[in-house]
Parts: structure tokens; C-alpha cells; sequence
């Protein structure tokens, strides 16, 4: 009966997903889901391990819209500029929602194409006037964004299935898990995206002049 009723609270919330939605986020590693019994999800829950990923992936994005700032500045995209500014502002406050990050994958995406447009235009001007400390700024910034995409492999990609019932007995609220499978479904391709762009980025600072700070290059590894 106990079952029947999370499960109903689950489907009352949208929780209730097919475990293939869930496949990317290895919960076990967090001792929730799979064999582990409920008292030790909520310890495991408790410890910060979920809440781990969150903040990593949050801190990520942040790094990664002030580098997508300062470069779309530099290029002079004013509109591109703000629009990071605003995207980064729905990460202040608390544990942003899963609509909250999809906004912000949504700009992200936006903002790698306007920039890799930027900058394939411009590879056959030199005399467009580019602001040099603004880009070598954002590239650090976004290197330093990427760095942390890619630290969270270790924590996604793995084989565990999320078991609500275990999520809701550890006390985990709706928000997180949600905003948690989000992360997991969204994240490898994102740091891919990222890291294409930033790429691109390092190439036309190299072809411009512009000094290319060492977390830019060094969060290019392996890709």
C-alpha cells in the first residue's frame, strides 16, 4: 500500500518517468536507487551528493555565460552580451528548476552559434576592432565553465536506474530530482557544444593577436 501511494504521489508531480529518461545519472553512486535501503538513500541524500552535482553544474553554467559575455562584448554584440547577463540571473537564488536550466541551455546554445557566426565572419577582416582583454577574459571564463562540464563525467553516464520510491523516502524534493534528470539528459551534449565553441574561439584569438589564457587551452584536452 505504502508503494502505491508514492508511486501515486510520483505520477501527481510528473515524477513518475520511464527509467530510460534516467539512464545518463548513475543515482547509486549516491547510494540512492538500486539495492540500497531507504535509510541509507536519506543518509546518502543528506551527505550533499545530488546537491554536489547540482552545484557544480550550476557554477559551471555561470563560468560559462560570463565567458560568453565578455566574448560576444568584445566582438561589440551588445544583444548577445545581455542576453548571458540575463540568463545568468536565473541561477542566483537558490536551487534553479529544471525549466530554469532548460532557459539557460537554450541561451547557451543561442550564444555558442551567434559567436562561432562572430567569428567565422570576422576571420577575413583583421580590421574589425576587437576589445583583446575582453576576449582573453572570456576565454579564461569559458574555459574555466568547460573544466567544470567536464568534471561532472564522472558522475553521469553510469548504468544505475533512479528509483522514486527511495528519492521521496530521503526526503529529496520534487525540484531537485527533477532539476538532477535534467543535468544528466542534458550535460554530455552540452559540454560537447561548449567545448566546439570554445575552439573556435581560441582559433581566432590565435589568428588575431590575442592572448590565449592557459585554462582555454588546457579545458580543450581530450576533445
Amino acid at each position: 500500500m505504502k508503494t502505491r501511494t508514492l508511486c501515486a504521489a510520483l505520477l501527481a508531480t510528473g515524477l513518475f518517468v520511464s527509467s530510460a529518461s534516467f539512464a545518463q545519472l548513475n543515482l547509486q553512486q549516491f547510494g540512492i536507487g538500486g539495492g540500497n535501503s531507504s535509510g541509507n538513500a536519506g543518509a546518502a541524500a543528506s551527505s550533499g551528493g545530488i546537491g554536489q552535482l547540482l552545484q557544480t553544474y550550476v557554477g559551471a553554467n555561470q563560468q560559462v555565460l560570463s565567458g560568453q559575455s565578455s566574448l560576444a562584448s568584445a566582438m561589440g554584440l551588445s544583444g548577445a552580451a545581455s542576453q548571458a547577463q540575463q540568463a545568468s540571473g536565473l541561477l542566483s537564488g537558490g536551487t534553479p528548476s529544471a525549466s530554469q536550466l532548460s532557459q539557460v541551455g537554450s541561451t547557451q546554445q543561442s550564444l555558442s552559434q551567434t559567436l562561432t557566426q562572430a567569428f567565422t565572419s570576422r576571420a577575413s577582416d583583421p580590421s574589425t576592432p576587437v576589445d583583446k582583454q575582453a576576449f582573453t577574459n572570456g576565454l579564461a571564463s569559458l574555459g574555466q565553465g568547460v573544466s567544470q562540464y567536464a568534471s561532472l563525467q564522472s558522475s553521469l553516464g553510469g548504468v544505475g536506474q533512479m528509483n522514486p520510491a527511495s528519492l521521496l523516502q530521503s526526503g529529496m524534493n520534487p525540484q531537485t530530482a527533477q532539476a538532477a534528470s535534467y543535468i544528466a539528459q542534458s550535460a554530455p551534449g552540452q559540454l560537447q557544444s561548449l567545448a566546439s565553441t570554445l575552439s573556435a574561439a581560441v582559433q581566432f584569438a590565435s589568428s588575431h593577436g590575442i592572448s590565449v589564457p592557459s585554462i582555454a587551452t588546457s579545458a580543450l584536452k581530450g576533445f
